[in-house]
């Protein structure tokens, strides 16, 4: 594993996954200097105050003047619109530092930076909470997680090496993809299920028996994550357009099987769609849950 050896670290947003980023790598042992920029004082405050930041400032050109790594730290929409204004300034320089972003969203990003800057390495951690902002930051939130890095035949491998080794100090493990690869899957994996989440939240918030009050283990995991931040998933939803209804649509027709099985009564092919759907869950509890020893779980106590 290559060292993660930059000096400073600057960070363009400073929030939930940030913030974690900055607080696992000084765990890491990492002595760089950590700094942010952002549109909005207070979180920048908090965030030196809380010591995951040792300076800040609201002046973007300040902020990347002298980092040798730049990380962006926004939601997809405001990621492309930082890219497409940073990247052709450090173009210009003679000592080019490494960009990345942490966007869950990569073509419709990389199209609106507009920029083919051979620095910037595009990423995506698989890591998050329903909790957003710098005072949710989590020093473990990235151990044992997927980073996902999109780059293409112009990137710069030791541009890669400093963005991978920077993650792998954080805890995580790295995955090279496609931009299209990274976005279809993510529709399926990530996006599809926040949307799910949110349709459930809606339907219970008007049913009329208030079904939300007798709400158990199952709806409680099952719409923990209808309460995360909604600018961020609206940007999601637009950014991702095309593969995440790919992904609902797909999931529409499970359901329409469900539905048609219920409605026939037929408890064979519903204990069949079970089995199938429990054995293909609990073949991937060690990647769903990478901190957890499951030799000690026993079937009841994880259901």
């Amino acid at each position: 594993m290559v060292r993660f050896s930059a000096n400073s670290v600057v960070f363009l947003g400073l929030g939930l996954i940030s913030g974690s980023l900055a607080l696992a790598l000084r765990a890491a042992g990492w002595q760089g200097s950590l700094s942010a920029w952002g549109p909005r004082e207070p979180s920048l405050q908090r965030g030196q105050e809380l010591g995951i930041i040792d300076g800040y400032t609201l002046d973007l050109d300040e902020a990347i003047q002298s980092a040798d790594v730049i990380v962006i730290g926004a939601p997809p929409m405001a990621s492309g619109d930082l890219l497409a204004t940073v990247l052709p300034k450090l173009d210009a320089r003679d000592q080019r530092p490494v960009v990345t972003d942490m966007a869950s969203i990569k073509g419709w990003v990389i199209d609106r930076a507009g920029f083919n800057y051979s620095r910037f390495v595009p990423g995506h951690p698989i890591a998050g909470s329903e909790h957003s902002g710098v005072d949710s930051a989590q020093v473990r939130l990235f151990q044992g997680r997927e980073v996902i890095l999109t780059p293409n035949e112009d990137t710069d491998p030791q541009a890669i090496e400093v963005v991978s080794a920077m993650w792998q100090a954080a805890g995580s493990r790295i995955t090279l993809m496609s931009v299209a690869d990274h976005d279809a899957a993510l529709a399926a994996s990530s996006h599809s299920p926040h949307m799910i989440a949110y349709a459930l939240t809606k339907a219970l918030a008007v049913d009329p028996l208030d079904a939300m009050r007798h709400g158990g283990g199952a709806l409680r995991d099952m719409t923990r994550i209808a309460g995360s931040d909604a600018l961020m998933w609206r940007d999601v939803a637009l950014t991702n357009r095309v593969a995440l209804v790919d992904a609902l649509t797909r999931v529409e027709a499970e359901i329409a099987t469900l539905k048609r099985d219920i409605d026939a009564e037929d408890g064979s092919a519903l204990e069949a769609y079970f089995t199938t759907c429990r054995e293909f869950r609990r073949s991937h509890d060690a990647i769903l849950n990478p901190l957890t020893d499951l030799s000690s779980v026993t079937d009841d106590s994880v259901s």
